[in-house]
């Protein structure tokens, strides 16, 4: 899987270069979500989770954003774009699970996201469902690079992994599981946790190590806190042997 996102990094940049040359005057849009690859880049991603479990249990509908990008020329007037639902790959029901809307690329911008309207549907408790879009073109744009005019969804009710926690954030945490990423939720109230790393100024919305090393602080001393008079928190209620969470590597 990782020599497949290497391979989609490196046609993006080939796209990248040629562009200005290769798509229409009006521009073409594609889906631009990201993750880390875990040696110090960010790849495409073709898929990611979106979990109703980390909102308050009052909340029945939510906005889902799937990122995409221009290839082209900015505009000096806003542009709609649209994508579809594959259906043979889709196993959300449009009216239980999910609203399709189009998208709008504001002037002079870039990147914008597609919207949807996501409802909270009983059966999420269970299994997540899928929803499989295409991007196609409007009036106003074109369809852009071929490995981005397709994006997986899931959705769900449960906890489930955030594409923000990777091998870096290991580092800190310790390896995933549910029940540890609903104490880091009680604990801290962050639900993502991409870093700033290297030699680069902070960026908004992530976090540096030093702070990382913070937040691993405050868990552990929060752990120990909790069980002074709870019993532990288990990687697997299900497992044997169990074994209980620690934010340690």
């Amino acid at each position: 899987m990782k020599h497949a996102y290497i391979i989609l990094a490196i046609a993006f940049a080939a796209c990248r270069q040629n562009e200005t040359a290769t798509f229409p005057d009006e521009g073409a849009i594609y889906f631009f979500e990201q993750e880390d690859s875990g040696y110090g880049t960010m790849l495409a991603a073709a898929e990611k989770n979106f979990s109703f479990a980390i909102l308050d249990d009052t909340v029945t509908r939510a906005e889902g954003k799937v990122n995409v990008r221009l290839l082209g020329k900015v505009s000096g007037e806003p542009r709609a774009f649209r994508a579809r639902v594959v259906p043979d790959s889709t196993t959300a029901i449009e009216g239980t699970h999910y609203r399709l809307h189009d998208g709008i690329l504001a002037p002079g911008e870039l990147e914008s996201y597609l919207p949807l309207t996501l409802y909270r549907a009983p059966d999420l408790k269970q299994a997540a469902v899928n929803i499989y879009l295409e991007i196609v073109p409007t009036e106003d744009l074109a369809v852009g690079l071929t490995h981005g005019q397709f994006f997986m969804l899931h959705v769900g009710d449960f906890f489930m992994k955030p594409a923000t926690w990777t091998m870096y954030v290991d580092q800190y945490f310790g390896t995933y599981c549910d029940n540890k990423y609903k104490f880091i939720i009680d604990v801290l109230g962050i639900t993502e946790y991409p870093m700033t790393r290297g030699n680069v100024p902070p960026v908004d919305g992530s976090y540096t190590p030093p702070q990382m090393q913070g937040f691993q602080y405050a868990l552990v001393t929060a752990y120990e806190q909790y069980r002074k008079t709870n019993p532990p928190i288990w990687v697997d209620d299900n497992a044997e042997p169990k074994v209980e969470i620690k934010f340690k590597p």
